[in-house]
């Protein structure tokens, strides 16, 4: 059953970057996150679930549309400013590695790699899982924001 959400979820996905009209995109991006907050539901992650389901398919589809509706579709010419990338990129990477960098107090006794993992797991892995949610959002809105912009408003 999971398998077949997490299939629809990438169909779904495709189908949100594939379509030329907003509209059909957004429903696609609505499906997609619904599902995708079905999914963390019977994987007993609830509150990660109901988070995904108000959230990123409500808010975030809401800003989304407000944002196409209020902005339109003419904006000035930009350029592309590569020392902007080059920053995001560090700041993105300096996240996942500060982690790890932060010391540790001093543990007499050994650790064994079942509590080691277990502690990774328990911490480290749902900051990534929620990183990753945000950052397919964000990149989902500026796909369909430079899409729009590039075909016009509807």
């Amino acid at each position: 059953m999971s398998v077949l959400i997490l299939a629809m979820v990438i169909i779904l996905a495709v189908m949100s970057l594939a379509q030329t009209k907003t509209v059909p995109a957004v429903l696609a991006f609505i499906s997609m996150m619904f599902l995708l907050g079905i999914y963390y539901i019977l994987l007993d992650e609830k509150l990660l679930g109901l988070f995904q389901i108000f959230v990123y398919t409500g808010g975030i589809v809401v800003l989304t549309l407000f944002g196409v509706t209020v902005i339109g579709s003419k904006f000035p010419e930009f350029k592309i400013r590569p020392w902007a990338v080059a920053i995001v990129t560090v700041v993105l990477i300096g996240l996942m590695i500060v982690p790890f960098l932060i010391p540790v107090e001093a543990v007499h006794q050994t650790i064994s790699l079942q509590q080691q993992v277990k502690v990774f797991t328990d911490n480290y892995s749902l900051i990534a899982v929620f990183m990753g949610v945000v950052a397919a959002s964000v990149l989902y809105g500026s796909i369909r924001m430079l899409h729009t912009l590039k075909y016009g408003k509807e």
